[in-house]
């Protein structure tokens, strides 16, 4: 029989191994990231990054704008009030895949300003950051949008400014315009002097690019304190007591306007919010993504950058799932996007509402263990926006910029499918989740409120 010593003896080698193979784990030397990349269509590319310390199931699809395919937004329902998951908006959009937009407010609207198909869908509920991309596609922005719109009267050349666009009218010296995008949660109000407002023609970029503009006729024209009805068209508006209701009781019916809006970045159809920027001009943009708050700590995260090669960048992050995915902080993520090649990118909804939608498939794992409704998604569609016009003159293009910002009349909304009907019950228990989110609408509210911006009333509703 062999002695105790000599039995050990015989066992040292393979102990030896095991410990070999554990020490760099010992250690805390991370294993090398795995990475798998998919081409789902011409220029359009998926990959999956599993890195292991710290654990980080990462999701990016870099999209080439010089392809066919094309970037595209969505709004919830397509209209406010408007809550629906991503994967429902790219399959009634017939998207090659999708990633969850801006944060919600309870009624579903974003928080930012948007727009879609030309149509200014609403002004910012808080301090905006928006991406855009021009309608050919040679040129994206990420940065505060300066948005302005305005109606110009053909019989006198009178440019009026309109302040709000589907938004309730809180100060004296406001005009807004409400248009289908509205729904029934913004509707013309009371005791105002309102005129409605008949297409005459598809919101379409002007001759240079500048910004977009569409030709209306003046359909009726009262002060009343009842609301004017839009009956298909959109309304102006002004209290019936402010310095700004002559502008409106003035109009004639049958008479014609140029109604347009610009964000201050020429060529652009379509644009998405999100806070804050994460990367701008190649550099982490520090002051952004470093604070004490809970917005800063580890969530799951959803972005998009660009590439100084025209390429743009959608990327999710799954996270609150330990061994399989943290999270990221604002800092990580901001580096991630270095590591990816971004010279802008910019931060969209996070927490819970993070989804990405491939080939119409949700490929993340939500934090919640279920797919939330946003208010908006990023779309990559096969081809063209069929929903799109532009001027066939566009302006010259010009790089990637970091921007900080007149209102067109939306289209019929779509017949929607696949859509999630929420009753009163589940829309309050959604905005309770969103916001007690840390990483979603909650956490940026408070982070915002911290600087100084007025958001209280956000946070209340």
């Amino acid at each position: 029989m062999k002695s105790i010593r000599a039995r050990f003896a015989a066992v040292v080698p393979a102990i030896a191994l095991v410990i070999a193979l554990l020490m760099p784990l010992a250690a805390g030397q991370a294993r090398k990231p795995r990475t798998r990349s998919t081409e789902i269509a011409p220029g359009v590319t998926y990959t999956v990054i599993r890195d292991y310390k710290p654990a980080w199931r990462i999701r990016v699809l870099s999209v080439d704008l010089r392809r066919a395919s094309t970037l595209d937004v969505a709004l919830a329902q397509d209209r406010l009030p408007g809550l629906e998951t991503t994967s429902s908006m790219a399959a009634r959009h017939g998207a090659l895949a999708a990633l969850n937009g801006d944060f919600a407010l309870p009624s579903g609207r974003p928080v930012h300003a948007f727009a879609m198909d030309g149509a200014l869908v609403q002004t910012p509920q808080a301090w905006s950051r928006n991406f855009a991309a021009r309608a050919d596609e040679t040129a994206t922005y990420i940065g505060h949008p300066e948005h302005a719109a305005s109606f110009a009267e053909f019989d006198t050349g009178l440019i009026h400014s309109i302040e709000l666009i589907n938004e309730q009218i809180r100060r004296d010296k406001q005009i807004a315009l409400y248009t289908r995008f509205g729904g029934s949660l913004e509707r013309p109000p009371t005791f105002a002097c309102s005129a409605r407002l008949m297409d005459l023609e598809t919101p379409h970029l002007n001759a240079d690019g500048t910004s977009v503009e569409a030709l209306q006729q003046v359909d009726a024209v009262a002060c009343s304190d009842r609301r004017m009805a839009k009956r298909g068209g959109s309304v102006l508006a002004a209290g019936a007591q402010s310095t700004r209701a002559p502008e409106i009781a003035t109009l004639l019916p049958g008479e014609q306007l140029r109604h347009g809006w610009t964000f201050g970045w020429p060529g652009i159809l379509d644009s998405i919010g999100g806070n804050p920027t994460l990367i701008e001009g190649g550099l982490v943009a520090t002051a952004n993504v470093t604070g004490e708050g809970g917005f800063f700590a580890r969530h799951p995260r959803s972005g998009i950058g660009t590439t100084p090669d025209g390429h743009v960048l959608l990327v999710a992050v799954d996270g609150r799932q330990p061994k399989y995915s943290v999270g990221m902080t604002l800092q990580e993520f901001a580096d991630l996007f270095v590591r990816l090649g971004a010279d802008w990118a910019l931060n969209l909804d996070g927490g819970g509402s993070t989804a990405m939608v491939v080939n119409g498939t949700l490929v993340n794992r939500p934090s919640s263990g279920y797919e939330r409704a946003v208010s908006s998604a990023l779309l990559v569609l096969p081809g063209a926006d069929p929903g799109e016009t532009y001027s066939s003159r566009p302006p010259t293009p010009s790089p990637s910029v970091s921007a900080t910002p007149s209102a067109t009349p939306s289209p019929s909304p779509t017949a929607l499918t696949g859509a999630p009907n929420l009753g009163a019950g589940d829309v309050r228990a959604l905005w309770d989740s969103i916001r007690a989110d840390r990483g979603s609408t909650g956490g940026l509210l408070r982070w915002l409120r911290s600087l100084g911006f007025r958001v209280d009333h956000l946070l209340r509703a």
